[in-house]
């Protein structure tokens, strides 16, 4: 099957790489943007921004843009003519507090202890786009909240998900596009923000070519 936009034919002018290595953005990248035609190049950025005194949406905006410019950092030496560098950063959020990737089974306890009590869970990321383009840099952003309600009534499936260690190292603990999805009553937003790429991320992409 062949999806050729404006969008598609303007990439043909690029190289686009994706600052990850996540199965889950390649995947929604290729099958439901339609753009197959891209490299994976690992951030080295170490993820360390202090998170006291920001907010999780700045938190996540700076992470993400620091991703993209370590990659060019890191290659530009080598980068062909026109680049496009894709970055996308992902957290959850409850009653303000930002829940990394659980470790271990009693982290991720803990995690859904937070989630009961407070209900509301916020999953926001951020993306970015680096365009090079005749020795210059432009740097493109965007965002997106997807808010989840977590369900109350739900000993019997935390303490199963729990076991299966679904949701171990995987931000805020679980994983919604499988089991995890039983822990919410409802989702408001954009699916495909909690999957791991938000769908603006293909307007993002369309501003960066024009």
């Amino acid at each position: 099957m062949t999806f050729k936009t404006t969008l598609n034919k303007e990439l043909e002018k690029y190289h686009l790489i994706l600052g990850s290595t996540s199965p889950r953005r390649r995947q929604i990248l290729a099958e439901n943007f339609g753009i197959t035609n891209f490299a994976t190049i690992a951030s080295n950025f170490p993820e360390d921004l202090a998170k006291s005194n920001v907010t999780p949406l700045a938190y996540v905006s700076l992470t993400s843009s620091k991703k993209a410019e370590a990659i060019y950092d890191t290659h530009r030496n080598t980068l062909e003519e026109k680049t496009l560098i894709l970055t996308c950063d992902t957290i959850v959020t409850s009653n303000g507090k930002i829940f990394e990737k659980p470790m271990t089974k009693s982290e991720q306890a803990k995690f859904f202890e937070y989630f009961r009590a407070h209900g509301d869970v916020e999953v926001i990321s951020a993306i970015t786009v680096f365009k090079v383009e005749n020795g210059k840099v432009s740097e493109y952003r965007d965002h997106a909240i997807t808010k989840l309600s977590f369900r109350t009534d739900n000993d019997d499936i935390v303490n199963a998900y729990i076991e299966s260690g679904e949701g171990l190292e995987v931000a805020g603990g679980f994983k919604y596009q499988q089991l995890g999805c039983l822990l919410f009553d409802s989702i408001s937003g954009d699916y495909y923000n909690v999957v791991g790429l938000p769908t603006n991320t293909y307007t993002l992409l369309c501003k960066a070519v024009k």
